[in-house]
Order: structure tokens, then sequence, then C-alpha cells
């Protein structure tokens, strides 16, 4: 043990340093067993290995592979298939292609890697792809393509009749309440339901929890914040057979509840500040949409108009500006998904981002995987690859690209967003007055490059012989440092004033003239924005003395080197000079050289008018015209800004769509590929989930808000069903449905079938409000059970499908963030905006892999915290945070030893623990129990155990042993509240 950093074992003889001690026992047992336990790492649930594998596999397998490797080629390459789960596996001449669940190990990834193989033999796939195909071998390679036609309908065609008759595709029926036997346990509906079925199954619900595990519960599901000391003191208090409702009716009318609800959306909306992908364009405008998601919950919107505004928005009715602002920020969730920004073919691009918006309407609104329709026939479901090109031809008569952010990289919709009318008067104002200005900018540009192609003709053609004088042949006063830095240079080298001592250096260039006469004057220094753009210099000529202000910021005009100061009548002999001062200056002097170049009698150009000279003692000459164009482009550019400080507010805008100019049906892609043509489609929505009368698309328009009334129509079978489960999922643990993304023939059963239905007729006739099915659910007693294992129910349900517990659930990335800045007194409120909305086009290079501005602000809820696709913070990733490349609806749930070493070794959290720890030697009293009791509250959310707390004492006393009390003691504390934040109670809800 040094300086209290302790070092412990593993079983498997690794050794790793922390700081707290594994003999803290209970408080640790998370980070020891993660440290101690071999790796571990769910893979994909089969449907959403299947999806991933539909959408972003085989695609790519169609169009750069089968041709040499399927049945479709005159002679199979290789003796290498790969139209099938089984030919994948077993290879070519070559052995195994790949090895699921090691990329690093598998053939196929190294050919599309280009590493010692190369394949397709075309052209390396973009980096995007390769990607792919790495996550899907790790996630052990799931691959759907088999020969059973009991699994996978092959090429039989689609029966939408028969179809209609699968559960999710029949319309949600409002079930009777079922009899019970024990009819005192039930408090609302869903505990009738879940009842019964125990009671059928020979089982019976656990008891409720404790009351101060209950308050952290609920608290963390509607806030995803921890509650209060004084919080879980007075609920423990309150006997009323209401203070559990007081508590979730608190909680639902706090501003936190939007906060925790926006985020569980966004997971599904694969909300991101940055494009990703090939070109991590910066997405400057996506926090509106994150704002508005918030302001959706903390209001309850209802869930139809929600998702009809997110489809639509810009084609409903508004009411007020404000209301016009909310619907066309709305439509952000169709525009912010992930893009090949820098994809050349054009048709290409614009299928794959159509396909993308197809499949997140799919998995979010109606748990189906339409991307998987794409290249053929779905293989499980009953959607037709015609009814994926029919929605296909909604959203390719949308528009969510428009321009270049430079050549071949396309660009997104930015939207204006409606503003008050002397707010706009305001702005055409300014942008009249700029306009005019830009104009005289460029007038005086022109006449700058005429003056300088002058110059640069005269320099050709009138040259005489010339006279050097270089700096180490000047005379200098002070002290002036040498430098070879910045090329070209005259001689050796150059000097400069070391940007200090202003005024109290100068030097000067005294040259032998050996005839008498006119002379130019040209400063010889290396130009760049450290340099001086204010040095003095001074001129002795025959008729007196010149002064010149001199900017050596921009590039000499001869050759890159020499800047003409004018031309001069100089007596022969050693009576004139040169001198550059350094009074008054702001950067770098530099003294290179002067050249005096010998000119004729008479200049070829006509003098400047008197009173326009800048030059005293001057005649006029081109370089002088070059100078006062120059001066008037400035004067023009000083200007310019000068009106940019007066500017009013630019008009917001926003990341959204538009309809598209040109409305048309899409034509089926055979195979998937953009440029094989199938029949054309017209526009519509899926024949299996359709009810009543199919709705009628109007020809010239796209069709999207036909399609949103569709989708929101209470008749529909899968809209609000899907939503219902996912609002159950996040309060239960584990979804009705789990499979929450996919209803579909690989998705789960439900495992109470007739209280989801039931739930979602009644969640449509309260008003799509998620205020009241959260409320509903809280409420019930199947929400409050414990969860801890029973043995005898455990023996009959393993996976806890009935429901005869609670699931215990580990606290989000983020709420484990937002945990530590709230308990530790650092959180701080969200003013507005984003940092991300400053930024260039590029939120990282991706070259270099930095982001171009620190975008963690530390002290903000992590929901306010740019997502940054490729960037994400590790922090959040090591705790699963959701990938914003895809529609998440159920986060995988991992236990991998760097989640405990993060918790033991990030700096966010030591900052966290010591904060914390300064806070206890505030507010606590100084004796060991109570400080215990102290961070128990505060931590865990409930006291300390008997168990707990002697571990916690044996602990501080080893500590203290042989060191001194005051700082010592406080760094022990320290460590300890470190130890406690890193505990499985810190980290999960029971």
């Amino acid at each position: 043990m040094m300086n209290g950093v302790l070092r412990w074992g593993s079983r498997c003889g690794r050794s790793l340093t922390g700081v707290a001690d594994v003999k803290l026992g209970g408080l640790l047992t998370l980070v020891v067993l993660s440290v101690v336990l071999p790796y571990s790492r769910s893979v994909w649930a089969d449907d959403e290995g299947a999806a991933f594998f539909e959408s972003r596999i085989r695609p790519v397998l169609v169009q750069h592979c089968y041709e040499c490797h399927s049945s479709a080629a005159g002679e199979l390459k290789g003796n290498l298939s790969l139209e099938n789960a089984a030919s994948l596996l077993k290879g070519g001449d070559s052995g195994p292609v790949l090895v699921a669940g090691q990329p690093d190990n598998s053939l196929l990834i190294d050919a599309l890697a280009y590493d010692g193989l190369e394949m397709p033999p075309g052209g390396k796939l973009p980096e995007t792809v390769l990607a792919d195909f790495r996550k899907w071998v790790s996630g052990g390679a799931p691959d759907p393509r088999v020969g059973d036609a009991a699994v996978s309908r092959g090429h039989a065609a689609i029966d939408i009749a028969a179809g209609k008759k699968f559960w999710a595709f029949q319309p949600p029926a409002k079930s009777p309440l079922p009899v019970v036997r024990d009819s005192t346990w039930s408090v609302s509906m869903i505990d009738r339901f879940v009842l019964a079925r125990l009671e059928a199954a020979g089982l019976a619900p656990s008891a409720e929890i404790d009351r101060a595990r209950l308050l952290r519960r609920v608290t963390y599901d509607l806030t995803g914040l921890p509650p209060t000391e004084a919080e879980v003191l007075a609920f423990q208090a309150d006997a009323d057979p209401q203070s559990l409702a007081r508590v979730v009716d608190r909680l639902l009318s706090s501003p936190e509840y939007g906060e925790q609800w926006a985020r569980h959306w966004l997971d599904v909306a694969r909300y991101a500040d940055s494009n990703g992908g090939d070109f991590n364009a910066t997405f400057h405008d996506a926090w509106r949409y994150r704002d508005y998601v918030i302001a959706a919950y903390r209001n309850d919107m209802p869930i139809d108009r929600f998702l009809r505004e997110q489809i639509a928005g810009d084609l409903l009715e508004a009411r007020s500006d404000d209301d016009r602002q909310r619907q066309l920020i709305a439509t952000g969730f169709l525009a912010v998904g992930p893009k090949m920004l820098s994809e050349r073919d054009k048709v290409k691009l614009k299928l794959d981002v159509v396909d993308e918006q197809v499949d997140t309407l799919g998995k979010s609104l109606l748990g189906m995987t339409l991307g998987c329709a794409r290249c053929h026939d779905h293989k499980f479901d009953p959607i037709p690859t015609a009814d994926y090109y029919a929605l296909a031809g909604i959203f390719q008569s949308t528009e969510c690209m428009d321009g270049e952010i430079q050549k071949y990289v396309s660009d997104f919709v930015r939207c204006p967003l409606p503003i008050a009318p002397e707010h706009a008067a305001a702005l055409k104002k300014y942008e009249a007055e700029k306009a005019k200005l830009d104009g005289q900018l460029k007038s005086a540009k022109k006449t700058l490059d005429e003056a300088k192609a002058q110059l640069k003709k005269s320099l050709a053609t009138v040259d005489g012989p010339q006279i050097v004088v270089d700096d180490r042949q000047a005379s200098r006063i002070g002290n002036w440092k040498a430098s070879t830095l910045t090329k070209p240079f005259v001689g050796e080298g150059y000097v400069h004033d070391d940007d200090r001592d202003k005024g109290a250096k100068s030097i000067r260039f005294t040259p032998n003239i050996p005839v008498a006469g006119k002379y130019e004057v040209r400063v010889a220094y290396t130009g760049s924005g450290g340099r001086a753009d204010n040095v003095p210099v001074t001129i002795q000529h025959v008729h007196g003395v010149a002064a010149v202000t001199l900017n050596q910021r921009p590039t000499p005009a001869v050759d890159g080197q020499y800047q003409p100061l004018g031309e001069f009548e100089l007596a022969a002999g050693e009576a004139s000079y040169v001198e550059l001062g350094t009074t008054g200056t702001h950067g770098h002097v530099i003294a290179d050289a002067v050249s005096f170049v010998s000119r004729p009698a008479a200049s070829p150009f006509p003098p400047a008018p008197p009173a326009a000279m800048a030059l005293k003692g001057a005649v006029p000459t081109p370089a002088e015209q070059v100078k006062l164009a120059e001066q008037a482009v400035q004067s023009m550019e000083n200007q310019i800004k000068g009106l940019a400080k007066t500017a009013p507010p630019p008009a917001p805008m926003a990341m959204a769509i538009r309809e598209a100019p040109h409305v048309e049906d899409c034509q089926i892609r055979v195979r998937g590929e953009p440029h094989q043509l199938g029949p054309m489609v017209p526009r519509g929505f899926l024949q299996v989930a359709l009810y009543g009368d199919p709705p009628v698309i109007p020809r010239k328009i796209s069709g999207r808000l036909e399609l949103a009334e569709w989708l929101t129509d209470a008749r529909h079978p899968l809209t609000a069903r899907v939503y219902v489960n996912r609002v159950w999922q996040k309060l239960m643990g584990e979804g009705l449905v789990r499979t929450v993304d996919n209803f579909g023939e690989l998705g789960e059963r439900p495992s109470h079938p007739e209280l989801l239905d039931r739930l979602t007729v009644e969640f449509v006739e309260h008003g799509w409000s998620t205020r009241w099915l959260v409320r509903e659910i809280a409420l019930s007693r199947v929400y409050a059970q414990d969860s801890r294992d029973r043995p005898e129910a455990f023996e009959r349900d393993p996976e806890n499908r009935l429901l005869w517990r609670a699931h215990r659930k580990r606290l989000t990335a983020e709420q484990i963030r937002d945990s530590l800045l709230a308990i530790s007194g650092q959180l701080q409120p969200h003013s507005g905006g984003s940092p991300v909305a400053g930024l260039g086009q590029l939120v990282v290079d991706n070259a270099g892999g930095a982001a171009t501005v620190s975008l963690n602000d530390p002290q903000l809820r992590t929901i306010y915290l740019p997502v940054i696709r490729n960037e994400v913070s590790a922090l959040l990733t090591v705790f699963d945070f959701a990938d914003p490349d895809f529609v998440v609806g159920r986060r995988e749930t991992t236990t991998v030893p760097s989640q405990a070493l993060t918790l033991l070794n990030h700096r966010f959290v030591a900052t966290a623990a010591q904060a914390t720890t300064d806070q206890m030697w505030l507010q606590a009293s100084p004796s060991d129990d109570q400080r215990i009791d102290w961070a128990a509250m505060r931590i865990w959310g409930q006291p300390a155990g008997a168990a707990e707390r002697s571990r916690i004492r044996d602990y501080l006393e080893r500590e203290r042993a042989g060191q001194g009390g005051g700082a010592a003691d406080r760094g022990v504390w320290g460590r300890a509240i470190h130890g406690m934040y890193a505990a499985t109670e810190f980290q999960f809800l029971d």
C-alpha cells in the first residue's frame, strides 16, 4: 500500500490498482465480481441480429459478392458460396471465412479490409461497411438464411389475408378483468391480469419492497435522479395509503421527468449531434429536436400528436408561429439519422437515406423490421417488397438533403423558423446594408487586383540595378533576436524584436548609393498573422524624411519576399537610410533586408492625387497605388465588421425535412441495387396493417401527412400497442413483448397479451397520455414487488415471464453520471442551446479523430451533452449507452471488467467522490456512524445495513492506522466514499 492506494489480486493472477479496499466486502461486490469473473457480453437477440443482417449485411453480399460466390455465378470462385448460412460457415478452398465472435480471426474481415486478401476485387468498400461486418461478426454473425421452408418462406408468395391473423396485426381488444382467487391483493387492473396468470401457474406475487427502496426505484424510473435524504425519510414516515400516489404525481410534474423520458425516445429516434460515418458533419440545429422531445414529455403531449408532428409536422396546420416552429423542429426525427454524405452515386445515397428512414419508422412506431424487405419479400413477416417501395416512394418524395457542403459531399436541409415581424424587418434591413457593402468590397478588391497587376508589370519591365543591405550590415539599437524559422530570407537569416521592449528597439539600413537618382525602396520580411501590422518606417531622402506605416502580416508583393514602399530621390554616398522602429507595434517586427532599386528618370505611371498620397515626399508609384487600394479594401472590411456588431440575431434554423419539388412513386430495385429497376409501385402503406378503406394519397403530394394520420389512428393495430410496450419495459425492466422493436414472427410473443391490449385501449381512451400510463403502472402492486429470487417460483418460471417478482435493473449510463453530479452537489441547470451550434462543418476530424471543440460540460445533465457519432464519451459507452446509429428500444446490459475499472479510476468519479466528502465534512456530525448514515442515505438511498456498517468501520480503522487525523482522515473518508459509489447498492435498483 502506498499513499492510500490499495492493490488486490484476482483469481486470474492479475492485480489491479484502485481507490478502495476489496475488504469493504458488500460495498464492492460488483467491482470484485466484474474483475474476477470471466468477460461476459450478451449477444444479439435473434430478432435484432436477423434485422441487422437483413438491413446491413445481406445487401452488401448481394451487390458485391453474389456475382462470384452464389448459385448465380457461372463458376463458384474459390469453391465458396455466400448465399446461405451453412455455406458461409463451411467456407471454401481457403477454409472457413468467418469465426463467429472473432472478427480478427475471420478471413471475410481480412478480405474486406484488404489485409492480405482483397475482396471485392473491384475496389475496397467504405470503412462504414467494414465496421458493420465487424459488428456483425463480433455479435456472433447471426444469419437467418436457411433452407427450411417452415422457418423462411423462401420464394413463396405472401398471403396478406393469412398474415392479418397474426396477433400483432389484430386490433387491440379491451378484455374483461379476469377473476382472481385473492381479491385483496390487486389495486389496479394491471394487478388483476398478472395475478390471474400467477394463480393459474400455482404461484404468488412477491412481497412489496421496503419503502426506501421503493422510493429510490420510482424516483429513478420517473426522473433519472436519486431521491434526497429528506424525501426518503418523509416517505418512510408517511403511512397514508395515498402517499405513493402523491410521490408519483410530484415526480410526474417535475421538469426532470421530461428529461428522463425524453432520453428513452431519443434512443429510439437514434438522436445525435453529428452525422458520423465517412464525413462527420456537424448537426448544428439537432439540439432543437432534443429540446422539442423534452418539452413534449414535460407537457404530456398526446403521443398521437407527438408522432404526427415528427412524421409530417411541416404539413400540419399551425395556429401560431409557436406551433409552426414546434412542428418544423419535430420533423428532425426523420433527419438526424446517419448518412453516407460523400457517396458519389447520388441515386444510391438517396435510396440509402430513404431506407434508413423506412427502417427507423418500422422499428420505432410499428415494431417491424421493414428494412428487411428492401432486396426481397420479407423472409418472415407478411411484408412484400412492393409494400417497402410503396413507403419508400413517400420518403423519396421528401427532402432532407440539399446541395453540397463541399465537392461530392451532400448537405442536409436547414429550415428557417418563423420569427416576429419586427425581427424579420430588422434582418431584411441588415441584409440589404450588408449586400451593399459586400458589393463595394468586391469592387475595391477588383481595383486592388488591377493595381497589383500593374505593379507586377512595372517590376518586370523597369527594374534597374539594386543595392541590398542585409540585417547583418544594419546598425541596431536594443536586443534583436536572430532567426531562420520562416523562409524565404536574405542571407543567413533575419532578426526580430521578439515582441518585447516596444519603443526601445530600432534598426537602420544605410546603403552606399553609387549614383544619385530615383530608387524604389523595398523592405524584406516574411509575412504571417503573428507579425506587427503597424511597423513605423522612416526613409531619409534628398527632399527630407518620409514616414511610412508597414503592415507585415500580408505576404510581400515582390516574389513573396519584398514589399515596395515607394520611389525616392536619393543622394550619392551614405546620406540616405531606412529605419524600422518598434514603437506602438502589435506583434513581431521583422527586419531582414532593404533593397534600393534604381529607376528611370521618368515614371511610366501617372502620380496619384496629392490628397490621396500615403507617403509624404514620395513620387507616386504603382506600389503606392497598391497600398491605396489595400487601404480601401481594409476600410470596407472594417465597415462590414462594424455593421456585423449591430446585426440583429439571425433567424433560428431547424434540422428538418420538406416536400420534394418533384413528387414521384418509387420503382422496385431488384435485389436492392439502385440501378436495377423493377416495376413502379404507387405510394402507400403496409397492406397487412390496413384497416377500413385504404387511405388515398393525392398525386402531387408526398403522402407523409396521410402516413402520419394512418399511423396514429386509434384503429391501427401496432402504433399504440408498440408504444405502450415501450413504456412498460422502461418501468418494469422487460417488455410484455420483450423484443420491443420487433413485433414480427422473429419477435417474442407477449407474456400477457390481454393486459397489453387492455392497456393499449385505455391508453388511447385517456388521450394517448404517457403521464397516465406511467402513473397507472407505477401505482400497481406488480411494480412495487421485491426483486429478490424465490427458489420455488424460479423453478417454475426462471425468466420471470409471469412477473412473480420485479426485475432488478442497473442504472443507465446517464443515471450513473447524473447521480454522481446530483449527490455531490455539482449538477447545474441547463440554460439552453448547445455548444455544437457554434462549430464548423466537421464536428470531428475523422482523419485525426479529435473533436474540434470540448463538448462535455461536466456539470450538465447528460441529456444536454452533445452526442457525437464516433466520439461518444467512454464514461457512457462502457455502461451501454445507446448506439446513435440505430433504433435502440432496449439497451444491452453488459457486465465487463472495464465498468468496475471506470468507477474506480475515472477522474469524473473521483471528482464526485471528493465533492461528496467535502459536503459530508460540512454537513454531517463528526462521528463515524453518523457519517456512514449520511453517505449511505445519499449514495444508496437507504441506511447502511449492519454488515456494511461493520465493513466500512473496519476499513476506516485499517486506513487510519499509522496516519494522523485532519487532512489524512479526510482522505481516508474520500476513498471510502469512492468505494460506496463503486458498490452494487449504488449501481442497481432492487
